[in-house]
């Protein structure tokens, strides 16, 4: 058991960019859950943006991959596990797909309590990612047409994780009463959402280029763009000011997010710290694709230096204590933004 649980440690980095660098932060007996847990939501994503996978093949394995997690597990792990065969091994992630016994193996010594909240809600991803599959490797892309789409995508693949860690958090720390556990799950599927807004904007021009968009339909035709248009040059001024509406809608949600972690007790320092430096790290990562967009449309991998990364570290450690530091800290980046100003940080 103990190799398998160093798998799946090992397997964390490699598939996750938000999480992982944080979740060996955590108290201990909350650490291996929630990296077990993110696994098996990377599992169902890997699934989902496969380009190797039709709809059909994408739709019938998370629906089986979802039984997974109620009584007929076992026959449904055997399952999914003869599905996988169509995916080829060609990264980390697909690797985790084909060692999904691995980390079920970790998540069955877990209390049926444990189970149960990380399994609601991998079943809650995995049923709403089905109808967002796309099938890449034929081009018939079922684009999403409307911003409120784009908002229900983001809850299926990153909302459903923020009321997870709630769940985890509460069930985890017994200041986390249930009163306040009811205060946080107002913010918690913006806290997911904030997080991966920044992923989907940071990626989003290497997306268009292999086929694969989440730009709304509604949000090109306001600027009068087409996901091969907005590449060109004429089209840049255009094209920086539709990102910056995407930034501004993800801020409303980091926002919400701050709100989160505030209401944290500040005694669980680790779990504050847990959620803190993702919130800053993103925050940077949007102030970075703000000020280079033209760079992120013209192929250059936006990341912020280390420098920063270390830097927001250090500050999220001395201030995680104290939520007026906190809240000082975070709107000095935020008014550091273009175009911001006008939206009020109710926080």
């Amino acid at each position: 058991m103990q190799s398998n649980i160093q798998y799946c440690m090992d397997a964390l980095p490699k598939v996750s960019r938000t999480f992982a660098p944080t979740i060996r932060l955590l108290p201990k007996g909350l650490d291996t859950p929630v990296a077990i847990a993110y696994l098996l939501f990377r599992i169902a994503d890997t699934v989902e943006d496969s380009h190797h996978l039709t709809v059909v093949q994408k739709r019938e394995m998370l629906t089986v991959y979802a039984r997974i997690f109620s009584i007929k597990g076992a026959q449904a792990t055997d399952e999914f596990l003869e599905m996988v065969k169509a995916l080829p091994i060609e990264t980390d992630d697909e690797r985790l797909v084909y060692d999904l016994r691995k980390v079920l193996s970790v998540f069955y010594t877990f209390s049926k309590t444990m189970q149960n909240h990380i399994g609601k809600w991998v079943v809650e991803m995995s049923v709403g990612m089905k109808k967002y599959a796309q099938e890449l490797k034929k081009r018939r892309f079922t684009f999403l047409k409307t911003m409120p789409e784009l908002e229900e995508y983001t809850y299926y693949v990153a909302g459903t994780v923020g009321y997870l860690l709630t769940e985890l958090f509460s069930y985890s720390s017994k200041k986390i009463t249930p009163q306040l556990k009811r205060k946080l799950e107002q913010f918690a599927e913006s806290f997911g959402k904030g997080l991966q807004m920044v992923n989907i904007i940071r990626d989003m021009a290497t997306d268009l280029r292999r086929g694969q968009s989440y730009i709304p339909d509604e949000l090109l035709k306001k600027y009068q763009l087409t996901r091969d248009s907005i590449f060109e040059q004429k089209n840049a001024a255009r094209a920086e000011m539709m990102f910056n509406e995407l930034i501004q809608n993800t801020v409303k949600h980091l926002d919400k997010a701050v709100k989160y972690i505030l209401l944290i007790p500040k005694e669980e320092t680790r779990i504050r710290l847990f959620c803190l430096l993702p919130l800053f790290w993103a925050m940077r990562t949007l102030q970075k694709i703000q000020e280079n967009t033209l760079d992120l449309l013209k192929k250059e991998k936006i990341k912020i230096p280390r420098s920063s990364i270390r830097k927001e570290f250090y500050v999220a450690l001395i201030n995680m204590k104290s939520n007026r530091l906190m809240r000082r800290h975070y709107l000095n980046i935020r008014n550091e933004f273009k175009n911001i100003s006008s939206i009020p940080a109710s926080i």
